[in-house]
């Protein structure tokens, strides 16, 4: 741990450290405990010490852990922080005023301020009422109450949830779904008449899959810091890459295989992140060429935009030379299609012959 963690103090003069009565290293935050610390069966006092970059983060943290030992038998006792001028954990609950009238507003319903009292006691809140003001005692583990939103939430809990009647809001207008939203319902059943099945994939991805497998350029891709996983740290910049790799995934399914998706892509320009709208379709099975995708290419086009493209021979590290092209439209490169290199489809660990093409719908749909 202490070599994982240990960057985190960079090159600071001054380290934080724990020392008991006796002068001996307790902890050494944020980066190992003392092995003096272990909890063994025989253990029956506990140090409970929370790191954070965030002192209010800390002591919210600290409360809840402090309230649940209370509630296993513990007894608690506080810390005095030297120049901090308190003591921790801090358990003292906070009072907050709630209006009647806001919860009857907000809730669509009419009911009256005992009501509220004893929904809000449901929810293990203490109050007292001022006429139609609610004074809330806020326990210090409730660190998921911040105003009177979150109050008249209580209130709806304590109520009932299946209690409250749905109403259709006001509104001048009727609504209906955007023209955008209508296209891509017809791409996708145009698809899935093509015999294609949809699939959805996450916006994030892992640069193995994105670049390093499909041998993309990754000089121009957007990373996310703090990601929770290591499959999903880099916005996708192209749905290819996924289809593949939903296609590995699905080995032990009969062939052929045919999928396909329409999603948001992210893309660098300018120090700028744009969004575009892509499809991206793939086919796998033994017998797979350029003239078999290139007319699925054509039927959507002419049964989706009324329009016709153009292929002219190009080359791209994912496709197979001699065997891919680029797809104009208007004369403006809207794609790209082929058949997967061997190369990347060994890197997925795959052995049937894939082929695949990925448009651009941005402009196609808006000059629908």
């Amino acid at each position: 741990m202490g070599i994982k963690y240990g960057h985190l103090l960079g090159n600071s003069e001054k380290v934080p450290i724990i020392l008991d009565s006796k002068n001996n290293a307790v902890s050494f935050p944020p980066i190992i405990n003392s092995d003096r610390t272990k909890i063994s069966k025989n253990t029956r006092n506990l140090l409970i010490e929370v790191t954070a970059q965030e002192k209010n983060a800390a002591e919210d943290t600290l409360a809840v852990i402090a309230n649940v030992l209370q509630d296993a038998g513990f007894k608690l006792f506080s810390i005095k922080i030297s120049g901090a001028n308190n003591s921790t954990p801090l358990l003292k609950p906070k009072n907050m005023i709630l209006d009647a009238d806001l919860v009857n507003k907000i809730l669509g319903i009419k009911i009256s301020v005992p009501k509220m009292i004893s929904a809000l006691r449901k929810s293990r809140l203490d109050v007292q009422s001022r006429g139609k003001k609610i004074i809330c005692t806020i326990p210090r583990y409730r660190t998921d109450i911040f105003g009177e939103m979150d109050l008249v939430e209580e209130v709806a809990l304590g109520y009932g949830i299946e209690n409250l009647e749905p109403t259709i809001p006001e509104s001048i207008s009727v609504g209906q779904k955007a023209k955008i939203t209508t296209t891509l319902d017809a791409i996708n059943s145009i698809m899935i008449g093509l015999g294609f099945s949809e699939v959805m994939n996450f916006g994030l991805i892992s640069q193995r899959v994105l670049c390093d497998y499909t041998k993309r350029d990754s000089s121009k891709i957007v990373s996310v810091s703090d990601s929770k996983s290591q499959e999903h740290t880099i916005l996708r910049n192209a749905l290819l890459p996924g289809l593949i790799d939903t296609l590995s995934r699905n080995i032990h399914e009969s062939y052929p295989q045919k999928l396909f998706e329409t999603g948001v892509v992210f893309l660098q320009k300018n120090d700028e992140i744009k969004e575009e709208i892509h499809l991206a379709c793939v086919r796998a099975h033994n017998d797979v060429s350029f003239t078999e995708i290139k007319s699925v290419l054509q039927s959507f086009l002419k049964s989706t935009f009324d329009l016709v493209c153009r292929t002219p021979t190009s080359t791209n590290p994912m496709f197979l030379v001699g065997s891919t092209a680029d797809v104009f439209v208007f004369n403006d490169k809207v794609g790209e299609i082929g058949v997967i290199s061997p190369e990347v489809i060994d890197n997925f660990k795959m052995r049937i012959p894939i082929t695949g093409f990925e448009i651009k719908l941005n402009g196609l749909i808006l000059n629908k």
